[in-house]
Protein backbone atom coordinates (compact mmCIF):
# COMPACT_ATOMS: atom_id res chain seq x y z
CA UNK A 1 0.00 0.00 0.00
CA UNK A 2 3.13 2.45 0.72
CA UNK A 3 4.24 2.03 -2.83
CA UNK A 4 0.90 4.16 -3.64
CA UNK A 5 1.34 6.79 -0.92
CA UNK A 6 3.21 10.16 -1.08
CA UNK A 7 6.34 10.38 0.45
CA UNK A 8 7.42 12.55 2.73
CA UNK A 9 9.99 15.63 1.47
CA UNK A 10 9.56 14.55 -1.82
CA UNK A 11 9.18 17.12 -4.36
CA UNK A 12 7.47 15.12 -7.19
CA UNK A 13 8.50 15.78 -11.15
CA UNK A 14 5.17 15.03 -12.49
CA UNK A 15 1.28 15.11 -11.14
CA UNK A 16 1.42 12.37 -8.47
CA UNK A 17 -1.75 10.29 -7.91
CA UNK A 18 -3.46 10.73 -4.15
CA UNK A 19 -5.33 8.61 -1.83
CA UNK A 20 -7.97 10.16 0.14
CA UNK A 21 -9.92 8.60 2.43
CA UNK A 22 -13.96 9.48 2.28
CA UNK A 23 -15.59 7.02 4.84
CA UNK A 24 -13.74 6.61 8.11
CA UNK A 25 -13.79 3.57 11.11
CA UNK A 26 -15.16 6.40 12.96
CA UNK A 27 -17.76 6.88 10.86
CA UNK A 28 -19.30 3.68 11.91
CA UNK A 29 -21.02 3.40 8.26
CA UNK A 30 -22.35 -0.40 7.74
CA UNK A 31 -24.02 0.41 4.43
CA UNK A 32 -23.39 3.16 1.41
CA UNK A 33 -25.33 3.66 -1.75
CA UNK A 34 -23.30 4.63 -4.45
CA UNK A 35 -24.91 5.98 -7.84
CA UNK A 36 -23.07 6.88 -11.05
CA UNK A 37 -23.16 9.34 -13.77
CA UNK A 38 -23.10 6.34 -16.43
CA UNK A 39 -22.66 2.93 -14.93
CA UNK A 40 -21.23 1.77 -18.71
CA UNK A 41 -18.30 4.12 -17.80
CA UNK A 42 -16.85 2.09 -14.83
CA UNK A 43 -15.27 -1.61 -14.06
CA UNK A 44 -16.39 -3.37 -10.51
CA UNK A 45 -13.24 -5.12 -9.21
CA UNK A 46 -13.28 -7.91 -6.56
CA UNK A 47 -11.05 -9.72 -4.84
CA UNK A 48 -11.43 -12.49 -7.19
CA UNK A 49 -13.06 -11.34 -10.20
CA UNK A 50 -13.37 -8.12 -12.26
CA UNK A 51 -16.67 -6.86 -13.82
CA UNK A 52 -16.33 -4.91 -17.28
CA UNK A 53 -19.06 -2.78 -16.66
CA UNK A 54 -21.77 -2.23 -13.30
CA UNK A 55 -24.36 -3.95 -15.55
CA UNK A 56 -26.50 -0.86 -16.12
CA UNK A 57 -27.08 -0.50 -12.57
CA UNK A 58 -27.80 3.68 -11.87
CA UNK A 59 -27.81 3.01 -7.73
CA UNK A 60 -25.64 -0.35 -6.07
CA UNK A 61 -26.10 -0.80 -2.04
CA UNK A 62 -22.38 -1.43 -0.56
CA UNK A 63 -23.33 -3.58 2.95
CA UNK A 64 -20.96 -5.16 5.68
CA UNK A 65 -22.29 -8.42 6.02
CA UNK A 66 -20.53 -11.32 8.34
CA UNK A 67 -17.12 -9.71 7.58
CA UNK A 68 -17.50 -8.25 4.20
CA UNK A 69 -18.93 -6.55 1.59
CA UNK A 70 -21.76 -7.48 -0.08
CA UNK A 71 -23.74 -6.05 -3.36
CA UNK A 72 -27.18 -7.33 -3.32
CA UNK A 73 -28.14 -6.32 -7.11
CA UNK A 74 -24.98 -7.84 -8.38
CA UNK A 75 -25.14 -10.67 -5.86
CA UNK A 76 -20.91 -9.90 -5.14
CA UNK A 77 -19.62 -10.52 -1.92
CA UNK A 78 -15.78 -9.67 -1.24
CA UNK A 79 -13.26 -8.24 1.52
CA UNK A 80 -12.78 -5.57 -1.09
CA UNK A 81 -14.56 -4.01 -3.65
CA UNK A 82 -13.20 -1.05 -6.14
CA UNK A 83 -14.96 0.64 -9.03
CA UNK A 84 -12.72 2.08 -11.43
CA UNK A 85 -13.48 4.36 -14.46
CA UNK A 86 -12.69 2.25 -17.53
CA UNK A 87 -13.47 5.45 -19.78
CA UNK A 88 -11.55 8.59 -18.29
CA UNK A 89 -12.39 11.29 -21.12
CA UNK A 90 -15.86 11.13 -20.53
CA UNK A 91 -14.98 12.13 -16.41
CA UNK A 92 -17.69 10.06 -14.91
CA UNK A 93 -18.74 10.16 -11.44
CA UNK A 94 -19.39 8.25 -8.54
CA UNK A 95 -21.82 9.54 -6.06
CA UNK A 96 -22.06 8.33 -2.10
CA UNK A 97 -25.11 9.34 -0.15
CA UNK A 98 -25.10 10.04 3.44
CA UNK A 99 -21.15 10.78 3.82
CA UNK A 100 -19.80 12.57 7.06
CA UNK A 101 -18.90 16.26 6.60
CA UNK A 102 -17.39 18.13 9.92
CA UNK A 103 -16.44 14.91 12.09
CA UNK A 104 -16.40 15.87 15.48
CA UNK A 105 -16.99 20.14 15.15
CA UNK A 106 -20.38 21.96 15.72
CA UNK A 107 -21.10 22.30 12.31
CA UNK A 108 -20.95 17.69 11.77
CA UNK A 109 -23.90 16.69 9.01
CA UNK A 110 -24.35 14.12 6.86
CA UNK A 111 -24.14 15.13 2.96
CA UNK A 112 -24.12 13.58 -0.57
CA UNK A 113 -20.76 13.73 -2.44
CA UNK A 114 -19.67 12.88 -6.14
CA UNK A 115 -16.18 11.93 -7.31
CA UNK A 116 -14.11 11.79 -10.17
CA UNK A 117 -11.22 8.74 -10.02
CA UNK A 118 -11.42 5.21 -8.40
CA UNK A 119 -12.89 4.23 -5.11
CA UNK A 120 -11.79 1.38 -2.83
CA UNK A 121 -14.08 -0.05 -0.62
CA UNK A 122 -12.85 -2.20 2.34
CA UNK A 123 -13.63 -3.29 5.90
CA UNK A 124 -11.93 -2.31 9.40
CA UNK A 125 -12.94 -3.12 12.85
CA UNK A 126 -16.33 -4.40 11.27
CA UNK A 127 -17.00 -0.41 9.55
CA UNK A 128 -16.78 0.51 5.57
CA UNK A 129 -13.72 2.25 5.02
CA UNK A 130 -13.75 4.05 1.12
CA UNK A 131 -10.78 5.26 -0.38
CA UNK A 132 -10.68 7.96 -3.51
CA UNK A 133 -7.74 7.28 -5.41
CA UNK A 134 -7.01 9.81 -8.46
CA UNK A 135 -4.82 12.65 -10.00
CA UNK A 136 -3.72 15.54 -7.52
CA UNK A 137 -4.98 18.40 -10.13
CA UNK A 138 -8.48 16.63 -10.48
CA UNK A 139 -8.62 16.60 -6.45
CA UNK A 140 -7.84 20.02 -5.93
CA UNK A 141 -10.12 21.27 -8.62
CA UNK A 142 -12.60 20.02 -5.68
CA UNK A 143 -10.48 21.64 -2.32
CA UNK A 144 -11.02 25.18 -3.06
CA UNK A 145 -14.81 25.22 -3.32
CA UNK A 146 -15.19 22.81 -0.58
CA UNK A 147 -12.68 24.91 2.12
CA UNK A 148 -14.56 27.99 0.79
CA UNK A 149 -17.63 28.75 -1.84
CA UNK A 150 -16.91 28.44 -5.64
CA UNK A 151 -18.33 32.71 -5.68
CA UNK A 152 -15.12 33.62 -4.25
CA UNK A 153 -12.99 35.96 -6.67
CA UNK A 154 -10.71 34.04 -8.76
CA UNK A 155 -7.67 35.55 -6.94
CA UNK A 156 -9.03 33.68 -3.61
CA UNK A 157 -9.39 30.39 -5.59
CA UNK A 158 -5.76 30.61 -6.86
CA UNK A 159 -4.44 31.51 -3.63
CA UNK A 160 -6.73 28.53 -1.99
CA UNK A 161 -5.47 25.97 -4.57
CA UNK A 162 -2.16 26.37 -4.55
CA UNK A 163 -2.16 26.37 -0.47
CA UNK A 164 -4.08 23.12 -0.20
CA UNK A 165 -1.25 21.83 -2.87
CA UNK A 166 1.68 22.91 -0.81
CA UNK A 167 0.40 21.87 2.18
CA UNK A 168 -0.59 18.50 0.68
CA UNK A 169 2.77 17.73 -0.90
CA UNK A 170 4.77 18.67 2.03
CA UNK A 171 3.24 16.09 3.58
CA UNK A 172 3.98 16.77 7.24
CA UNK A 173 1.47 15.35 9.35
CA UNK A 174 0.51 11.89 7.51
CA UNK A 175 -2.43 11.11 10.38
CA UNK A 176 -3.83 8.49 8.41
CA UNK A 177 -1.06 6.53 6.76
CA UNK A 178 -2.23 3.10 8.97
CA UNK A 179 -5.19 3.16 7.12
CA UNK A 180 -3.80 3.41 3.53
CA UNK A 181 -4.33 6.96 2.44
CA UNK A 182 -2.13 10.09 2.09
CA UNK A 183 -5.06 12.48 3.57
CA UNK A 184 -9.17 12.23 4.60
CA UNK A 185 -11.84 14.72 2.87
CA UNK A 186 -12.56 16.80 5.91
CA UNK A 187 -11.48 19.58 7.94
CA UNK A 188 -8.79 16.73 10.34
CA UNK A 189 -6.49 17.57 6.93
CA UNK A 190 -8.51 19.75 4.31
CA UNK A 191 -12.11 19.84 2.85
CA UNK A 192 -12.92 17.60 -0.41
CA UNK A 193 -16.62 17.66 -1.02
CA UNK A 194 -16.76 16.20 -4.76
CA UNK A 195 -17.35 17.62 -8.13
CA UNK A 196 -20.71 18.94 -7.54
CA UNK A 197 -19.50 22.58 -6.29
CA UNK A 198 -16.64 22.97 -9.14
CA UNK A 199 -17.43 25.73 -11.75
CA UNK A 200 -15.79 26.58 -14.84
CA UNK A 201 -13.91 29.72 -13.42
CA UNK A 202 -13.20 27.31 -9.94
CA UNK A 203 -11.90 25.18 -12.47
CA UNK A 204 -9.88 27.65 -14.68
CA UNK A 205 -8.45 29.24 -11.16
CA UNK A 206 -6.87 25.69 -10.49
CA UNK A 207 -5.96 24.92 -14.27
CA UNK A 208 -4.00 28.61 -14.26
CA UNK A 209 -2.08 27.37 -10.78
CA UNK A 210 -1.31 24.03 -12.34
CA UNK A 211 1.56 22.31 -10.19
CA UNK A 212 2.49 25.43 -8.46
CA UNK A 213 3.54 25.50 -4.66
CA UNK A 214 5.35 27.74 -2.27
CA UNK A 215 8.85 26.91 -1.27
CA UNK A 216 11.13 27.59 1.27
CA UNK A 217 14.43 26.76 1.70
CA UNK A 218 14.24 24.41 -1.18
CA UNK A 219 11.07 22.76 0.28
CA UNK A 220 7.69 22.78 -0.14
CA UNK A 221 6.22 24.88 2.54
CA UNK A 222 3.69 23.16 4.94
CA UNK A 223 1.49 25.55 4.15
CA UNK A 224 -1.09 25.57 7.33
CA UNK A 225 -4.45 27.81 7.18
CA UNK A 226 -7.84 28.44 8.74
CA UNK A 227 -10.87 30.29 8.20
CA UNK A 228 -10.61 33.46 10.63
CA UNK A 229 -7.36 34.69 12.26
CA UNK A 230 -9.88 37.20 13.63
CA UNK A 231 -6.91 40.20 12.80
CA UNK A 232 -3.67 38.45 13.84
CA UNK A 233 -2.40 35.13 12.84
CA UNK A 234 -0.75 32.84 15.24
CA UNK A 235 3.35 31.31 15.40
CA UNK A 236 3.35 27.16 13.92
CA UNK A 237 5.00 26.78 17.80
CA UNK A 238 2.36 28.11 19.45
CA UNK A 239 -0.27 25.06 17.96
CA UNK A 240 1.86 22.13 17.40
CA UNK A 241 4.80 20.97 18.95
CA UNK A 242 8.04 20.98 17.01
CA UNK A 243 10.59 23.83 16.70
CA UNK A 244 9.22 27.49 15.04
CA UNK A 245 8.61 27.46 11.39
CA UNK A 246 9.99 31.29 9.87
CA UNK A 247 7.32 31.41 7.03
CA UNK A 248 4.51 30.39 9.52
CA UNK A 249 4.73 33.50 12.59
CA UNK A 250 2.50 35.75 13.41
CA UNK A 251 1.57 38.88 11.10
CA UNK A 252 -1.31 42.27 11.47
CA UNK A 253 -3.77 40.74 9.18
CA UNK A 254 -4.56 44.32 8.25
CA UNK A 255 -4.54 46.70 5.30
CA UNK A 256 -2.63 50.26 5.09
CA UNK A 257 -5.34 51.74 7.05
CA UNK A 258 -5.03 48.88 10.04
CA UNK A 259 -8.14 47.74 9.36
CA UNK A 260 -8.28 43.75 9.58
CA UNK A 261 -8.60 42.03 6.18
CA UNK A 262 -11.32 39.33 7.29
CA UNK A 263 -13.59 42.10 9.69
CA UNK A 264 -17.10 42.92 8.68
CA UNK A 265 -15.80 46.48 7.38
CA UNK A 266 -14.07 44.64 4.33
CA UNK A 267 -16.22 41.44 4.21
CA UNK A 268 -19.55 42.01 5.34
CA UNK A 269 -20.65 39.22 8.29
CA UNK A 270 -24.29 39.49 5.96
CA UNK A 271 -22.84 38.24 2.58
CA UNK A 272 -20.18 36.13 4.07
CA UNK A 273 -22.16 33.46 3.95
CA UNK A 274 -22.05 33.17 0.04
CA UNK A 275 -18.15 32.65 0.67
CA UNK A 276 -17.43 30.16 2.81
CA UNK A 277 -18.06 26.76 2.45
CA UNK A 278 -21.39 25.02 1.90
CA UNK A 279 -21.19 22.85 5.12
CA UNK A 280 -19.91 25.91 7.71
CA UNK A 281 -22.54 27.18 10.00
CA UNK A 282 -23.65 30.70 8.92
CA UNK A 283 -22.66 32.96 11.52
CA UNK A 284 -20.38 35.05 13.09
CA UNK A 285 -16.75 34.29 13.16
CA UNK A 286 -14.46 37.87 13.50
CA UNK A 287 -16.62 38.79 16.83
CA UNK A 288 -18.26 35.77 18.92
CA UNK A 289 -19.42 35.63 22.32
CA UNK A 290 -20.41 32.06 24.33
CA UNK A 291 -21.95 31.85 27.61
CA UNK A 292 -20.14 28.94 29.13
CA UNK A 293 -22.15 26.97 31.96
CA UNK A 294 -21.14 25.47 35.06
CA UNK A 295 -23.27 22.51 34.22
CA UNK A 296 -21.50 21.93 30.36
CA UNK A 297 -17.83 22.50 32.17
CA UNK A 298 -18.64 19.95 35.13
CA UNK A 299 -20.05 17.28 31.97
CA UNK A 300 -17.34 18.13 29.51
CA UNK A 301 -14.82 17.40 32.10
CA UNK A 302 -16.03 14.06 33.44
CA UNK A 303 -16.48 13.26 29.82
CA UNK A 304 -12.95 14.31 27.81
CA UNK A 305 -10.61 14.42 31.31
CA UNK A 306 -12.26 11.79 33.10
CA UNK A 307 -12.23 13.87 36.72
CA UNK A 308 -14.99 15.03 39.06
CA UNK A 309 -15.51 18.55 39.51
CA UNK A 310 -18.78 19.75 41.54
CA UNK A 311 -17.77 23.50 41.08
CA UNK A 312 -15.90 25.29 38.69
CA UNK A 313 -13.94 27.99 40.51
CA UNK A 314 -11.82 30.14 38.14
CA UNK A 315 -10.73 29.83 34.78
CA UNK A 316 -7.22 31.26 34.31
CA UNK A 317 -5.13 31.51 30.85
CA UNK A 318 -1.25 30.71 31.92
CA UNK A 319 -0.07 30.89 28.04
CA UNK A 320 -1.46 33.37 25.20
CA UNK A 321 -0.19 33.32 21.78
CA UNK A 322 0.72 36.43 19.78
CA UNK A 323 -2.85 36.41 18.42
CA UNK A 324 -4.26 36.17 21.85
CA UNK A 325 -5.18 32.50 21.83
CA UNK A 326 -4.88 30.74 24.87
CA UNK A 327 -2.31 27.68 24.65
CA UNK A 328 -2.34 26.96 28.26
CA UNK A 329 -5.74 27.57 30.38
CA UNK A 330 -5.87 26.22 33.75
CA UNK A 331 -9.22 25.27 35.60
CA UNK A 332 -9.72 25.65 39.20
CA UNK A 333 -12.56 23.45 40.86
CA UNK A 334 -13.62 22.29 43.82
CA UNK A 335 -13.97 17.82 43.77
CA UNK A 336 -16.39 16.06 45.32
CA UNK A 337 -14.97 16.00 48.64
CA UNK A 338 -14.89 19.84 48.27
CA UNK A 339 -11.20 20.29 48.00
CA UNK A 340 -10.02 22.69 45.77
CA UNK A 341 -8.02 21.01 42.53
CA UNK A 342 -6.63 22.73 39.33
CA UNK A 343 -6.49 20.90 36.03
CA UNK A 344 -4.05 22.59 33.28
CA UNK A 345 -5.37 22.18 29.79
CA UNK A 346 -2.65 22.37 27.04
CA UNK A 347 -3.25 23.50 23.37
CA UNK A 348 -5.87 25.70 21.84
CA UNK A 349 -7.55 22.74 20.47
CA UNK A 350 -7.83 20.68 23.53
CA UNK A 351 -9.07 24.33 25.10
CA UNK A 352 -11.78 24.63 22.01
CA UNK A 353 -12.61 20.86 23.28
CA UNK A 354 -13.33 20.88 26.59
CA UNK A 355 -15.25 24.05 27.33
CA UNK A 356 -17.85 23.20 24.58
CA UNK A 357 -19.63 20.39 23.52
CA UNK A 358 -20.00 21.58 20.09
CA UNK A 359 -16.24 23.01 19.89
CA UNK A 360 -15.55 26.34 20.33
CA UNK A 361 -15.02 28.57 16.97
CA UNK A 362 -11.06 29.55 18.23
CA UNK A 363 -9.07 30.07 21.74
CA UNK A 364 -8.75 33.70 21.31
CA UNK A 365 -11.10 34.93 23.96
CA UNK A 366 -11.52 36.78 26.97
CA UNK A 367 -12.86 35.30 29.92
CA UNK A 368 -15.39 37.02 32.35
CA UNK A 369 -17.16 35.17 35.46
CA UNK A 370 -21.06 36.39 35.26
CA UNK A 371 -22.35 34.31 38.55
CA UNK A 372 -21.79 31.64 39.98
CA UNK A 373 -23.68 29.62 37.38
CA UNK A 374 -21.66 30.54 33.86
CA UNK A 375 -18.58 32.16 32.56
CA UNK A 376 -18.62 35.06 29.60
CA UNK A 377 -16.05 33.80 26.86
CA UNK A 378 -15.91 37.06 24.42
CA UNK A 379 -14.15 35.44 21.08
CA UNK A 380 -11.83 36.15 17.93
CA UNK A 381 -11.96 34.26 14.55
CA UNK A 382 -12.55 30.63 13.90
CA UNK A 383 -9.52 28.09 14.20
CA UNK A 384 -5.96 27.98 14.67
CA UNK A 385 -4.91 31.11 12.85
CA UNK A 386 -1.70 29.66 11.63
CA UNK A 387 -0.98 30.78 8.25
CA UNK A 388 -3.43 31.59 6.03
CA UNK A 389 -6.29 33.34 7.10
CA UNK A 390 -9.46 32.13 4.70
CA UNK A 391 -11.53 34.78 4.96
CA UNK A 392 -8.91 37.55 5.28
CA UNK A 393 -7.39 36.09 2.05
CA UNK A 394 -11.24 36.74 1.12
CA UNK A 395 -11.05 40.42 1.63
CA UNK A 396 -7.61 40.89 0.19
CA UNK A 397 -9.09 39.86 -3.36
CA UNK A 398 -12.02 42.06 -2.71
CA UNK A 399 -8.96 44.35 -2.31
CA UNK A 400 -7.47 44.26 -5.30
CA UNK A 401 -4.54 42.20 -4.10
CA UNK A 402 -3.86 39.15 -6.31
CA UNK A 403 -2.60 35.52 -5.19
CA UNK A 404 1.19 36.06 -5.15
CA UNK A 405 0.33 38.94 -2.75
CA UNK A 406 -1.68 37.10 -0.80
CA UNK A 407 0.72 34.02 -0.79
CA UNK A 408 3.85 36.52 -0.03
CA UNK A 409 1.44 38.28 3.02
CA UNK A 410 0.77 34.86 4.93
CA UNK A 411 4.02 33.09 4.16
CA UNK A 412 6.93 35.09 4.68
CA UNK A 413 10.28 34.67 2.86
CA UNK A 414 7.87 32.16 0.49
CA UNK A 415 8.73 31.99 -3.24
CA UNK A 416 6.23 30.38 -5.70
CA UNK A 417 7.59 27.74 -7.93
CA UNK A 418 6.04 25.36 -10.71
CA UNK A 419 7.22 21.97 -9.81
CA UNK A 420 5.41 19.69 -12.73
CA UNK A 421 3.97 20.39 -15.92
CA UNK A 422 0.24 19.66 -17.50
Amino acid sequence: MDGNMLKPGKIPKIEPLIRVGLILPQDEIESIQVSFSDPQCFELETEKKLYPSCNNQDELTIQFRKGQLHISQLDVTSPTISIIPSIPDKNPYITLFGMIAGRGFHWQKQINASFWGKIEFSVIDGKIIAINELPLEQYLKCVATSEMSAQCPSELLKAQTIVARSWLLANMEQKHRHLGFDICNDDCCQRYQGMANTTDTSINSANDTFGQVLIFNDQICDARYSKSCGGITEKYENVWEGDPVPYLCSIPDVNESGTAYCSPQIVSEDSLKSYIGNVDEKGKYFHWTYELSQSELVSSLKKKCELIAVDILELRPLKTGDSGRIIDLEIEYLDEFDKPQSIVIKSEYQIRDVLSPSFLYSSAFTIEKENDDSFQLSGRGWGHGVGMCQIGALGMAFSNHDHAFILRHYYLGSELKTIYQS
